[in-house]
């Protein structure tokens, strides 16, 4: 119907730019209205469709263009739209394909008023070569319930100059993504003649200590924060070194940058050498190994394998006593902080400069925290950043999120790369971290940092934009550093946890990563530049989130080239966990904790709840054989109405008409648990699972774990 132009191919795959300005090459198109299965579409008043879903997806279809209709600049389908509850995704469709819907996805904001939405098309268009072929709009909504959104003046235009300028900024992100991806490869497979060995932070300094290996010519130590890239040798500081193998050198522990202050803790130190063409560095960097902490706090380990994901303060909160639960995951979204006061909001300082946390949002933590600190539980915090749309104070929430972040991702990637927004999330893991390491627990305490949701599918739960893994762990192992040296300035044993779904060799979709890969990745980083006490947050779902029968899982094998890690086969990443080159410094067994999943209830007839019972027994019975698990945090405790139809929890939905938030079989599974009573209660799955004894579902043989991919 069009030939594919230059420009298009420049603008392949630009997504989400809301913009007044209308180009005047433009082609109006008409709405089809209709009924689907689960949702209806039709005209509310001339020219403005409003499509409700009820509660699957709706479908808004266009009418065939005639043939000449599109000149071949045209590339963006643009329409204004209201939704005051928002959505989800929107996917645009040819003829109403839904292949690779996931990878196409768009997210689209709140529109409490009518707003404009633009996205590029320029590939959907280039594939409409029949008479009758038509563009298609799929709405997901943003819960497993009834969303309605209004559309008018769709039509289909040409580029704007705005979108032809971050065409263009595209284009340069893209060269300087491939680029820094080659020189990070190179940088971490390549051997260097020199070492820097040990880097020390006091109150007041940091001391760093190396070893040039008597290298010929002038040898420099410099300095790489945490905002800049190494491979760019963008230095703030260059110190000759002295001797000529051995050295220590000190610095003060704060720099001013900018007229801003900067703490040395997360700085890369580097040795280097001057060329004609500027610096060659001549060994690895390396991060701080000891951090000096305020306080001398026990090292606190949980003493069952119970745990209970997603805990909040509410009328059920006992159930931690009851399920003798001792650790819980708390979600920790970093939209509490802001950059101006307001009449309900905590000021701290933090680098000389005053930062403000909303209150009633800290209270909530501080409720759920000081309950289980009384207890004695142990605490993972999931600290999530949402995107600059889903913050109150919207320039805190620019600064937040990734320079590179796609409207598609829920979440985003904490901006790391200037030194303002760099010290943003630093002030507010300190904020938090000195909060909750208090020694009289007086707000409660936080353990253990599980550095965002999910990161292998972190197109969606952490997004940094299109990246190579490589890429995407450079960035991510930076805030799994911040949060570390954030935390052990107050907690000495303090760790950070990489969280990861059930995907193991395979991936989500061509946006995302193998668990597995990561993991490699993550073991090459600390390797080169120095250890930290990370452990690993995995979430084994069953192959399919919806079917509670794990055992029955295909792509679920006893290798570690398995697509999936489930329940059925967590003797692989007991395995890996094992494994001498995933030890801490080699010796000793990182944490290891199942932080999300349940088996799933389809429904709440008898079978169903059974069914899931027996999933959690199975669950159980796997967990209890593998030692390298430390243990197990169930999501969810209820069922929740916007997760897509799933009942993971061992609680009813709170407003259920028959049993609101009611206790399901699978919650005494879980209680029977670990005690006396395991085996009486757990009797009723054997038939469901169609053993004879627990042992026939344990594998016992080799799996082999490879020194290094």
């Amino acid at each position: 119907m069009k030939k594919k132009n230059l420009m298009s191919l420049w603008l392949a795959g630009l997504l989400l730019l809301a913009t007044s300005v209308q180009a005047q090459n433009s082609v109006q198109l008409s709405v089809v209205p209709k009924e689907g299965k689960g949702f209806t579409l039709k005209e509310v008043e001339q020219g403005v469709y409003e499509a409700t879903t009820a509660p699957g997806n709706a479908i808004i279809e266009f009418a065939p263009l005639k043939s000449g209709e599109l000149s071949d600049d045209i590339a963006v389908l643009s329409f204004d739209y209201f939704c005051a509850s928002g959505m989800e995704f929107m996917v645009v469709m040819v003829n109403n394909d839904h292949s690779r819907i996931e990878e196409n996805m768009i997210r689209m904001p709140i529109a409490e008023g009518w707003s404009t939405f633009s996205v590029d098309v320029s590939e959907k268009l280039d594939k409409m070569t029949g008479a009758n072929d038509f563009l298609s709009l799929l709405i997901a909504p943003n819960a497993a319930k009834p969303t309605t959104i209004r559309i008018k003046n769709p039509r289909l235009r040409a580029y704007t100059d705005k979108e032809l300028e971050q065409a263009q900024k595209k284009i340069e992100t893209e060269k300087r993504e491939a680029r820094l991806n080659r020189d990070v490869d190179i940088y971490l497979k390549k051997d260097y003649p020199c070492e820097v060995a040990d880097v020390k932070v006091t109150d007041d300094a940091i001391e760093v200590s190396g070893n040039i290996k008597g290298m010929a010519g002038d040898v420099y130590l410099c300095e790489v924060p945490m905002f800049g890239e190494l491979t760019d040798l963008d230095f703030i500081t260059e110190q000759k070194v002295e001797k000529p193998t051995k050295f220590k050198m000190t610095f003060d522990r704060y720099a001013e940058i900018d007229g801003q202050k900067y703490d040395r803790l997360y700085s890369r130190w580097v040795l280097a050498q001057k060329s004609q063409k500027g610096f060659l560095i001549c060994s690895h960097g390396h991060y701080a190994d000891e951090v000096k902490a305020m306080y001398d706090l026990p090292h606190e380990v949980v003493t069952t394998k119970k745990g209970i994901g997603g805990f909040h303060n509410s009328p059920y909160s006992y159930d931690a006593d009851s399920l003798q639960a001792t650790s819980i995951t708390i979600n920790m979204w970093l939209g509490f902080m802001r950059l101006t006061p307001s009449e309900n909001s905590i000021p701290f300082e933090y680098n000389g400069k005053t930062y403000y946390a909303d209150a009633k949002t800290i209270e909530g933590f501080d409720k759920t925290l000081q309950f289980v600190a009384q207890r004695n539980m142990i605490v993972s915090a999931i600290i999530l950043v949402a995107p600059e749309r889903a913050f109150a104070d919207k320039e805190a929430g620019r600064l937040f999120e990734h320079p590179d972040f796609d409207p598609a991702g829920i979440y985003t990637m904490p901006n790391m790369t200037t030194l303002e927004s760099l010290n943003l999330y630093a002030a507010a893991i300190d904020f938090l971290a000195s909060r909750y390491s208090r020694p009289d627990k007086k707000y409660g305490r936080v353990h253990h940092w599980i550095a965002h949701n999910e990161v292998d599918a972190g197109w969606v739960w952490t997004n940094a934009g299109i990246k190579t893994a490589l890429r995407f762990m450079d960035i991510y192992v930076k805030s799994m550093r911040l949060l570390y040296y954030t935390a052990r300035k107050y907690n000495p044993n303090a760790e950070v946890l990489i969280t990861l779904t059930h995907y193991w060799q395979s991936r989500h979709n061509e946006y995302c990563y193998p668990s597995a890969q990561l993991l490699e990745l993550l073991l090459d980083y600390t390797e080169a530049e120095g250890d930290f006490k990370w452990g690993v947050a995995h979430h084994p779902y069953p192959q399919s989130l919806f079917e509670p029968k794990a055992w029955l899982d295909t792509e679920a094998t006893f290798d570690y080239n398995t697509p999936l890690i489930t329940f059925k086969n967590l003797e692989v990443l007991d395995a890996w966990i094992k494994h001498p080159r995933a030890l801490y410094q080699g010796k000793e067994k990182r944490t290891l904790y199942l932080s999300e999943q349940n088996p799933n209830s389809k429904d709440y007839s008898e079978q169903a709840l059974l069914e899931q019972a027996a999933g959690m027994a199975y669950a159980m019975k796997k967990l209890k054989a593998c030692d390298g698990i430390d243990a197990y945090q169930m999501h969810g405790w209820f069922d929740q109405r916007g997760e897509g139809g799933l009942r993971i929890g061992v609680r009813r939905f709170p407003d259920d008409e028959e049993d609101p938030s009611g206790r399901k079989p699978a919650w005494f599974v879980f209680q029977a648990f670990d005690t006396d009573r395991e085996d009486e209660v757990f009797e009723f799955a054997k038939e469901i699972i169609g053993i004879d004894d627990w042992d026939q579902i344990l594998y016992k043989g080799p799996i082999e774990i490879p020194d290094k991919k």
